[in-house]
Order: C-alpha cells, then structure tokens, then sequence
C-alpha cells in the first residue's frame, strides 16, 4: 500500500510527527502525494531546515491545491523557526491538511527528549512517532544519538554501549519516550527497514510492544521512506 493509504490520511487531518530517523523525509514524502489533491500546510513547532523550492508552492491561493511551508521567520537563512499555537489557529481552516514536525533530532537516528518535547498542537489528530531500525548496533554515543543522557535515562541502561532491541521497546514505551506528549491517534513508523534483519527486528519489536501493551499503539506501521514501502504491522 502507498503511503496515504497505509497511514490513513485525508482531509481535515492534522498530523504531527516526532521522534528520529525520517520524519522530515516523512513529512514531504506525504506532503508531496498529497500536492495534487490538497492544499498541504507543511510546517514546524521547532525548527526545519528550509526545503528545496520544487517541494513546495509559492503563492497561496484559495482555489488552488498545493503544498505550502509556513514559517515563523527564517533563522541564519537556514532554518525555519516553527509557528506557535495561536499562530497555527489563525491559518489552518485555509488548508486541507496540515502536516507539522514537531521534535528536533539533528539528523540523528535516535533522541531522548528535555521536558518542553515534543511540541505538540492540541488540535493534532494523529501523532505519528518514527523509529529507525537500522539504529540497532549502533555505539551509543553523542554522535549517534541527540542528548543521549536523556536516552539513557529513558532506557535505563548503563551497562552497554550498543543500542539493542530492548533499548527500542523502552523508547517507544517509556512515559518519557516516544509518545510522552501526543494527540489524537498513536501510530509507530519503523523506517528504514530494508533488508530481511531489519524487517526481522521490525516484527519483533512489533510482537513484544503487542505483549507488553497491547492497546498503547494505535497502529503499527514498518517500511522505507527510502525505497516507498509501507506496510501494517
């Protein structure tokens, strides 16, 4: 199934994205199918680094579909500061479907999260948190992970170096983890799985989060943004 139809998106939805490892590709992946039927508000309640033009519309216009990225202001012209609450109440009856990054990872595969994240508008109707699979064997350290001290705590491991599957579950189900502030629907994305280990250690994660917490999640959703691949776990 193509991307909309798997994350079951359609008008008047408002949708949030946090977590790490795809959520800006995420978000113009969606914004970019929904271009030709929609008017797409694409924006931020952190901070986004500007898009390439051919991503998005110039000139709003009340008939006119497309996909429009709205701003606070542009920071050392390269990033666009997000909107606020107030801000985003004023102006999202002008569009179909809004689609809002509300987490900031540096790029990273995994984040733990300071107490102001992530920024969540209240009228979101689906929060969808991503989690990279590929992130399992990776060194547990600054580089690999935004504020990793605040990863460690949520894991509550300090006696290895190595992110492991277990280290996932407890991300994704930790009151301070994945969803600790969310609207709407739950969904998990696992990206990034594209080889049979990782589809593996995707289903697995799936199964134990299933047994741990059988209604946390609302649905659970693993695949590629990079290869289009997405499929209902």
């Amino acid at each position: 199934m193509n991307l909309i139809d798997t994350f079951k998106i359609s008008k008047k939805d408002i949708i949030t994205i946090v977590g790490a490892g795809g959520k800006t590709s995420l978000m113009y992946s969606a914004s970019s199918l929904l271009r030709k039927d929609y008017k797409v508000l694409v924006t931020t309640t952190t901070h986004i680094y500007i898009p390439d033009k051919s991503i998005y519309d110039e000139i709003l216009q009340n008939n006119k579909n497309g996909v429009y990225v709205i701003g606070n202001h542009i920071v050392n012209n390269l990033k666009i500061k997000g909107l606020t609450f107030d801000m985003l109440d004023e102006i999202i009856h002008y569009f179909d479907i809004v689609i809002i990054e509300g987490d900031g990872s540096k790029e990273k595969s995994l984040k733990g999260w300071r107490d102001s994240e992530p920024v969540i508008y209240p009228k979101t109707t689906k929060t969808i948190g991503v989690v990279d699979i590929s992130s399992i064997g990776l060194d547990i350290n600054e580089e690999n992970i935004h504020r990793v001290d605040r990863f460690l705590d949520i894991i509550n491991d300090y006696s290895t170096n190595k992110v492991n599957i277990e280290h996932l579950e407890k991300l994704i189900l930790n009151k301070n983890g994945l969803f600790k502030i969310y609207k709407g629907e739950k969904i998990l994305f696992i990206n990034k799985v594209e080889n049979i280990n990782n589809k593996t250690n995707a289903l697995n994660l799936i199964k134990n989060i299933k047994c741990k917490s059988s209604s946390y999640i609302n649905r659970y959703i693993y695949g590629s943004i990079f290869t289009n691949e997405y499929i209902k776990g």
